[in-house]
């Protein structure tokens, strides 16, 4: 029994030590005051172990360590009370209260040659003192225990978890020291129970402070399905960059406790705040340069100044940061939630660089669409008074011209009709973009149509040969007729443009069961597989190595025609074999 008992002790001793070591390494890596106050707890148990064998011997060096051992213990309750101060802070005066009865204890303790072993022979004074002693160490612990648990209500699940494994420690410890003292006046086997308690204690405390990876991740398993859709509405549906950082701050205070966040710009300025104001942030951020990134290693990892914890933003415009403030009851900040912490940033990073590009492209589209908009307008009252007086020269209104003049005529028209057309485009866009373009349908003849369409544009097809193939009877489908030709003329106007001077360009008009059709094919330089998937978006150009002119709008512009019509614009083509657009709407019934 007896070198069990001596196991046992030696096992005790080392894992004190152990758990000391483990936090004093910890306080180095974080010097903060909350490591700092645990170190302190845990450092002097380990000392009270380790000397706890060495009391019972005689003369000053005896009376020495039992001075030592008062001092250590009543440090560790000081220790541990000030631990949970730095979660729940006490008053000023209570703190100065607390910490003036735990010296004036202690020195009394040493003046009166307290004896540690309760045993002993006791004056009265001495009896008086040690029950104060130990009442006042009983309340460093029993306080917290109750504070931490209380607190826990309603919290995340983690920081739930983690305050009441902490509340845990602490009784544990409780119960080894109270039973420790009271174990001379029992039996051995109740004392070797108790050596027992000590021993498995010490997981319970290393868990309760220094909590695994492994049980930080059951700790939060409950909010798991709910943290990832948060973030992924969060990233997809924010509208704007305020509401995605201000959405961001809840789950960032969430995953390493806090009771507010704020989140600064590149710019300094504070971009969204969560718990607090936004002048409160400001303030805050006026003391501390927060996106300084310089000195602190990985310029990606988080970093405390303070009590607060700085989470550094990678944005596209310069460095910004998330800024976690450290509250009354946030845990303490673990190498587990720092990791999800950084990850978190990254996907906020990442969020807020998509609506600031998504706001740059939307910026860039209005304009666009302001300059068809304002372009078209102002082309269209120029254009018409050009064509206007290109005409009149052509019938002779305006008096004869010598042939040379005339003869550059038929060109000088042609150009203003790839104008006017081109104009004509851009209303069409505009009107389209802004939800202004609606179909005037009646019941039509597609043939009729075509040719119509055929007409308006023959001057841009003189240098090719043109192929017209229609039925002999009516092909009636109900259309808007000016947007059915507008659909045609685009279609051979680009066969012209993308065909050399004399190959033919046919036009088939037809039927099947459903829809009615009109095929444009030509014998140009044709459109490449992977071009096909672009080849019907806004501003899309095709390179073909020759500068063609127009506006990327008329293919775009054309397939939406057609399915507003029920319809559809598809393309078949092979690159230097030429291609065939085809422009299908329903039949009437």
């Amino acid at each position: 029994m007896h070198d069990v008992y001596l196991v046992l002790q030696l096992a005790i001793e080392l894992a004190f030590a152990v758990l000391a070591i483990r936090t004093v390494a910890a306080w180095a890596r974080t010097p903060d005051r909350r490591h700092g106050n645990l170190a302190l707890a845990l450092g002097s148990l380990a000392i009270m172990v380790l000397i706890l064998p060495a009391l019972g011997g005689q003369g000053p060096t005896a009376q020495l360590v039992t001075d030592g051992l008062l001092v250590a213990f009543l440090v560790s309750g000081y220790g541990l009370l000030m631990f949970r101060d730095s979660f729940v802070p006490f008053s000023s005066m209570t703190t100065r209260l607390v910490t003036a009865a735990i010296v004036a204890i202690g020195v009394l303790d040493i003046v009166d040659q307290l004896p540690a072993n309760p045993d002993s022979p006791h004056t009265e004074l001495q009896t008086l003192l040690f029950v104060a002693t130990v009442a006042v160490w009983a309340f460093c612990i029993l306080e917290p225990i109750l504070t931490f648990w209380v607190a826990a209500h309603d919290r995340p699940p983690v920081e739930k978890a983690r305050l009441r494994a902490i509340s845990a420690g602490y009784a544990g410890l409780f119960v080894v020291v109270i039973l420790g003292l009271l174990a001379g006046a029992l039996n051995a086997g109740l004392s070797l129970a108790i050596d027992i308690l000590a021993l498995a204690t010490v997981p319970v405390l290393y868990v309760s402070f220094f909590p695994p990876v492994w049980l930080r991740r059951i700790w939060r398993q409950p909010e798991e399905d709910q943290f990832r859709h948060a973030l992924h509405d969060l990233l997809l549906y924010s509208p704007d960059r305020q509401t995605l950082a201000q959405r961001a701050l809840g789950w960032a205070q969430r995953l390493v406790g806090g009771d507010a966040a704020f989140v600064l710009d590149s710019d300094g300025s504070v971009l969204a705040s969560h718990g607090m104001t936004d002048g409160e942030a400001s303030t805050l951020s006026a003391r501390t340069s927060y996106l300084t990134v310089d000195g602190h290693g990985d310029n990606h990892a988080p970093w405390r100044t303070g009590s607060n914890l700085v989470v550094p933003l990678d944005l596209r415009q310069g460095h910004g940061a998330m800024v976690i403030v450290s509250g009354g009851m946030s845990p303490m900040f673990g190498d587990d939630e720092l990791g999800r912490l950084r990850e978190y940033a990254a996907s906020i990073t990442a969020g807020l660089d998509r609506v600031t590009l998504n706001s740059k492209i939307a910026a860039l589209e209005r304009a666009k669409t302001d300059f068809l908009n304002i372009a078209s307008h102002e082309l269209r009252g120029p254009m018409t008074v050009i064509k206007g007086y290109l005409t009149m020269l052509e019938s002779g209104a305006l008096g004869e011209m010598s042939p040379k003049s005339r003869s550059v005529l038929p060109l000088l028209i042609t150009k203003s009709d790839e104008v006017n057309w081109m104009v004509e485009q851009m209303i069409e866009a505009s009107r389209l973009e802004e939800g202004r373009l609606a179909l005037k349908t009646h019941r039509m003849d597609i043939v009729e149509l075509t040719d119509s369409a055929v007409d308006s544009v023959r001057m841009l097809l003189s240098d090719h040969g043109l192929k017209l193939i229609t039925p002999s009877e009516a092909i009636e489908a109900k259309v808007d007729p000016d947007r059915f030709q507008i659909v045609v003329r685009n279609l051979l106007s680009n066969a012209a443009k993308y065909s050399a001077a004399g190959s033919d360009i046919n036009v088939d008009v037809g039927h099947d069961d459903n829809a009615a059709f009109v095929k444009v094919s030509d014998q140009g330089v044709g459109i490449a597989p992977e071009d096909q998937a672009n080849l019907f978006n806004r501003f899309s150009r095709i390179e073909t190595g020759t500068n063609i002119q127009g506006t990327g709008l008329g293919l775009w512009l054309s397939r939406e025609i057609a399915r507003m019509h029920q319809g559809d614009l598809t393309v078949s083509s092979k690159v230097g074999r030429g291609s065939t657009f085809t422009f299908s709407v329903p039949l009437s019934n």
